[in-house]
Formats: C-alpha cells, structure tokens, sequence
C-alpha cells in the first residue's frame, strides 16, 4: 500500500513540475515576444533595417533571422549602388508587419509553445490619419529556443491587403537577397 502511495506522489510532482515548466516557458515565449515588439513600436522601422537597428535586433531575433536580416542589408546597399539610387528599394514598407504602414500598437494572443518551437497569434491595429479609420489585423510570430533564450525566429503575414507581404518574412528576405544577386533584365 505504501509503496502505491509513494508512486502516486511521484506522478502528482512529475505532473505539477512539467506544468509549471510549461508555464514558464510560455511566459518567456511572451516576454520575447513583447520585447520585440516593444522595440519595433519605439523603432518603426521601414524597410530592411539599418546597421544600428540589426544590432538592437539582435538579441531578440535568432542567428538565421538576424543573418537574413544582414543578407538583405548588403543586398539592399548593393541594389541601391547599381541602381544609383535611383529606383525604389527591394522592400519598400513596413518589414515586420502585414501592412505597408505598420502597427501602432498590438496585442500578443494565445502562444502555443512546442519542444523548442513556439508561436504566438499577434493583434496589430493601425489607425490611418487622413480619415481617421482603424485598420485591425492579426499576424503570427514564430519563436525558437537558443542557448537556453526564446527569440524571434519568423513572422508569417496574415493581413489581406492586395500589395503588401505575402507568407513568411524570412522567405521574403531571402527573395530579397536573390533578387539584388540575380537582377531582372
């Protein structure tokens, strides 16, 4: 009988330890999560973002989203020399988000978290200032597990706007980079 309740006890922990586990890491999964957005609202940045903006980005963003970021930064720089500065940049616009403008604010929805993968569904909201009108959508961020940190890994574009970013920034970047290395005739 006693040995029963022993074993019952040692499941009872087993279960509490592993829910408070993944307590844990979804309250690091939305901490990472706001702190990237809380600097692209300080920030805003438009289009692939500088040197100093990749800096601050770094710490928050995985090694392939923060290598994609600086991929598109050469290709950027190299376009705008061939071109002489005198055509549009590759990305013109918002990077981060479904809209060309951006977000004013957002609000992190339910994050789901997986092994060493999590996701998170994103409220954005923009209001446009010439008539006032809000703009709403919803975005969702994908996260990754390094060295023991939860970092911005890819966005996936969910607004329905006809010109704007369509499916995943990191598929986006790396265009990006292959278009400046392979230009259109």
């Amino acid at each position: 009988m006693a040995a029963g309740w022993k074993a019952g006890l040692i499941l009872s922990l087993a279960v509490v330890i592993a829910a408070c586990s993944r307590g844990g890491d979804e309250k690091a999964v939305r901490d990472s999560a706001a702190a990237f957005y809380n600097l692209y609202l300080k920030t805003h940045p438009i289009g692939v973002p500088d040197d100093k903006l990749r800096e601050q980005l770094q710490p928050l963003v995985s090694a392939e989203l923060s290598d994609l970021l600086n991929d598109a930064a050469v290709a950027e720089a190299a376009y705008a020399k061939e071109t002489k500065g005198e055509s549009p940049p590759l990305v013109e616009g918002d990077l981060f988000t479904s809209l060309f403008e951006g977000a004013e604010s957002y609000t992190l929805g339910a994050c789901k978290t997986e092994g060493d993968a999590a996701s998170c569904a994103v409220d954005l909201s923009y209001t446009d200032k010439r008539d006032n009108s809000k703009l709403a959508w919803q975005d969702r961020l994908y996260l990754v597990r390094e060295d023991g940190k939860w970092l911005v890994d890819d966005i996936e574009f969910l607004g329905t706007w006809e010109f704007m970013h369509k499916g995943k920034l990191k598929d986006l970047l790396t265009q990006v980079a292959d278009e400046a290395e392979n230009p259109a005739p």
